[in-house]
């Protein structure tokens, strides 16, 4: 029998060679115990190969989509298993009829067993006797010679010999100078073995099937990535819709990872002629772009894929030469197409076909100040109209010059709201829950803030008098907080007067509004 590379399952042969020597002694109760351990490890071990085995088959039917040739391996190991499952199904139904025969009828626990553990009359009976043991040494040599036969075809004779190195589903050889004094395999592994015993005995035999299966299925699976070439060589690929750009048009790129390998030595032609690789499988192409209109270059890559097969693959890439541009001024608001009084206004300025190192920006009407590259910040402080002036000199030396106008307006009004509201009905408890009067710039870009000054609070609450109260700031002061405090559905409030300051440091007077309370 093969010795099992997995430390475990090395443990777990050893220590039922160690028990089956004590059963020779004595069957004790520690003995029985020590049985019911081992065959709960072997279990163990079972379920853990049956892991390895899933792990093994997702594995191979990836290997197999990438490599549709071995898919004649994938079907040997999928015979490998189901030869392993018709095995291990006749092994449980033989030790279900052992653990029922003890029995008698009797109910068995939960792991299955029979209630007398020390039993030796029934295995004996079954297995020597009836010759069920001569049946269970058939049926391990023919699941073993079925095991051997996928390793048949030719070529594969590297695979077989590592296989049957490997392979634990065996029938031992009895020892001449054993004490049974038989040369019959059933008698000397089962006469007067103890149910536990023999049950465990079973199980291990299971588990030696699923163990040669998982071998045979790694070493079917190898079969197939054997060939597979790794790619050791990785690199950022960066492909560009131009490598020069007109100032205003959209610049697109792809970008994606490439791996190579000397192994897939590749061969490049471009435009029908050869190119050599360097050692990271590239090629440069580089041509004069004398001529005007579009222009595109065909590139042919044969190579061995990842299974040492021959492939090629073909991509074309598209240019356009055009002529050198005409110098145009291009000047825009980042964010809005005027100049706002009090605010930093955002500008690009550039002459298309310009270095920026070679281009100056200034303005006629409002302060310039530069924010980067091609990003300038205007301000201006009266309304009117302001000129961006932009000068530079292109390559051949000339010197241009433009002037492109800018409208500069004052900062629109805010709206005075209470709470989300610039008027109308209110709620008693919304109306009391407010802390004062904001004023807020509405569908405006910018972040530009308001401080309301002050206002007038007028209150008219029906059969009584005109209330007022005069406030400073916008958050309600006493006297306001202690008219809001007495809202009522019916009375309505007036804000008049109400004043606010802006960035541009002016005051506004802004519209009066009013709530009735519901």
């Amino acid at each position: 029998m093969a010795i099992p590379k997995d430390p475990r399952q090395q443990m777990i042969n050893i220590m039922y060679l160690v028990l089956i020597a004590l059963l020779a002694l004595n069957v004790s109760n520690e003995i029985v115990n020590a049985f019911k351990t081992l065959k709960k490890g072997i279990g163990a071990s079972s379920e853990s190969i049956d892991k390895k085995v899933d792990g093994s088959f997702k594995q191979f039917q990836a290997a197999v989509e990438k490599n549709p040739d071995g898919q004649k391996y994938l079907d040997k190991a999928t015979l490998m298993n189901q030869y392993s499952e018709e095995f291990i199904a006749k092994i449980e139904a033989l030790q279900l009829e052992i653990n029922e025969g003890s029995n008698r009828g009797k109910e068995l626990d939960a792991d299955g067993l029979a209630q007398k553990l020390d039993d030796q009359d029934t295995p004996t009976r079954i297995l020597v006797k009836e010759g069920r043991g001569k049946e269970l040494e058939a049926t391990i040599l023919d699941s073993r010679a079925k095991f051997l036969a996928l390793f048949d075809d030719p070529g594969m004779e590297a695979d077989k010999a590592a296989f049957e190195q490997a392979l634990l589903l065996n029938v031992d050889e009895v020892p001449a100078d054993n004490k049974a004094k038989t040369d019959d395999w059933a008698t000397f592994k089962f006469n007067q073995m103890p149910l536990i015993g023999a049950v465990t005995l079973l199980e291990q035999f299971k588990n030696d099937a699923k163990n040669s299966a998982a071998t045979g299925i790694d070493i079917l699976k190898n079969n197939v990535s054997k060939e597979e070439i790794l790619y050791d060589a990785f690199d950022v690929a960066i492909v560009p819709s131009a490598s020069k750009l007109i100032q205003g048009e959209k610049f697109t790129a792809e970008v994606f990872l490439t791996a190579s390998s000397s192994a897939s030595k590749p061969r490049i032609s471009i435009n029908g002629k050869g190119f050599a690789a360097d050692a990271g499988g590239r090629a440069k192409y580089e041509t004069t772009a004398n001529s005007l209109g579009k222009k595109s270059i065909t590139a042919n890559l044969s190579y061995k894929d990842g299974f040492g097969k021959d492939k090629t693959l073909t991509k074309k890439f598209e240019y356009e030469v055009v002529p050198p541009p005409d110098h145009v001024p291009v000047v825009s608001a980042t964010k809005m197409n005027a100049f706002y009084i009090g605010l930093d206004n955002p500008v690009s300025a550039s002459i298309t076909g310009v270095r920026e190192n070679k281009t100056n920006v200034s303005c006629s009407g409002c302060d310039m100040s530069k924010a980067g590259t091609g990003n300038y910040i205007a301000r201006v402080s009266a309304p009117g109209e302001v000129q961006v002036n932009l000068s530079g000199t292109n390559e051949q030396g000339k010197k241009l010059t433009y002037s492109v106008p800018f409208r500069a307006k004052r900062i629109p009004d805010p709206v005075p709201k209470i709470g989300k509201q610039s008027g109308g009905k209110m709620a008693s408890g919304e109306f009391k829950a407010q802390q004062g009067l904001r004023a807020d710039l509405e569908d405006f870009l910018f972040d530009a803030k308001f401080q309301v000054k002050g206002y007038e609070l007028i209150v008219s609450e029906p059969g009584q008098d005109l209330q007022s109260a005069v406030n400073s700031g916008a958050k309600f002061g006493d006297r306001c907080s202690r008219l809001i405090a007495k809202a009522k559905p019916g009375t309505v409030y007036y804000f008049d007067d109400i004043r606010a300051v802006g960035p541009d440091g002016k005051t506004r007077k802004l519209p009066s509004i009013a709530f009735q309370i519901k």
